[in-house]
């Protein structure tokens, strides 16, 4: 047993009470890394972080309230307006529109894709019990959520050309129209965008729930089997509930992503026709990138944020409160 003097004296880090090979390690390489390294793999991501995030975020909010357009951002002769391109924006019967249309897609197409997703998962899993073919139908479930917005864009307008589009010549030999859909036109555009988005991002819950799925205990349900439950009560009263928390965080992705819809707006309609199709970040992209008004399209930017600011916050209240039921929090 090291006597108490020694024992003293290797908590005060005494080098002569180290053994030999040790010592001679220590020497050769030191066995606590530098205190720059710390410094060094948690500043870089802070520094990322705020050059992408935060500076932008501090940018915008400062041209919000200049009349800033092309030519003033590099001269830097921009005044200030206070909340006048707020006001600008909020008064935009353009910009109210596009509310109407964000809510159109949030309601339908956001929700029917989560609602596709679950259903789609929850199948595949109870009813295909081959592995092989599990991961066959994944494959081909997810290729339309790899390919780019913008090839999904013009997919889907050559599939939706009213002439000699694939869509509607399918639905006239089907017999279920009569004449062909014009699927651009003012009141239709905004839905076939819909149709396309629903198309290329089911995927996304659907591998969310899928995944949530396959990680429920099988003992639960062998509990209920034993019970006599029957396969509706199973999925009302044990796999939904218990997936509640992975479909709500599905349904905020789809959400969230709802405010960066800019590409396959642009590319399938452009917003038209007669700004029918437009939604608040495409009105943004044109007004800052197109049309050179940067305060105003700053204006646009800090709105939309919080609006998704106050949906992420609502979730998150969300999640606790369900937590907190549960006594997870």
């Amino acid at each position: 047993m090291t006597p108490p003097s020694d024992a003293a004296a290797i908590v005060r880090g005494d080098p002569a009470t180290y053994p030999a090979w040790f010592d001679a390690r220590r020497r050769a390489r030191p066995l606590i890394v530098s205190r720059w390294v710390p410094v060094v793999l948690v500043g870089i991501p802070v520094l990322t972080l705020f050059a992408i995030v935060v500076y932008p975020t501090v940018w915008m909010f400062y041209h919000s309230l200049r009349d800033t357009n092309i030519s003033s951002l590099f001269s830097g002769n921009h005044a200030f307006i206070g909340m006048e391109n707020y006001a600008t924006v909020l008064s935009s019967e353009r910009f109210q529109d596009s509310l109407v249309h964000l809510v159109q897609y949030l309601g339908f197409g956001a929700c029917l894709q989560v609602l596709l997703g679950v259903v789609l998962a929850l199948t595949l899993y109870e009813c295909v019990k081959s592995n092989l073919w599990r991961t066959v139908i994944l494959i081909l479930v997810i290729l339309p959520m790899m390919l780019p917005p913008s090839i999904v864009g013009v997919l889907w307008r050559f599939l939706l050309t009213p002439s000699n589009g694939a869509v509607n010549q399918a639905l006239l030999s089907l017999g279920l129209i009569s004449e062909h859909i014009e699927w651009f036109n003012a009141g239709i555009s905004l839905w076939s965008i819909i149709l396309a988005d629903i198309w290329n991002w089911t995927a996304l819950p659907l591998l969310i729930v899928y995944s949530g799925r396959v990680s429920l205990p099988p003992a639960v349900y062998e509990a209920a089997r034993v019970d006599g439950a029957g396969q509706w009560k199973v999925l009302r009263h044990i796999t939904l509930p218990m997936l509640k928390e992975v479909i709500a965080i599905a349904f905020i992705l789809r959400f969230t992503d709802a405010f960066k819809f800019v590409d396959l707006v642009y590319v399938m309609t452009s917003g038209g026709p007669a700004q029918s199709s437009e939604l608040p970040t495409y009105i943004a992209f044109q007004r800052g990138i197109r049309e050179f008004a940067i305060g105003e399209a700053a204006a646009y930017a800090i709105i939309i944020f919080a609006i998704s600011a106050v949906l992420i916050i609502l979730f998150l209240k969300y999640m606790k409160r369900v937590m907190k039921a549960q006594g997870i929090a």
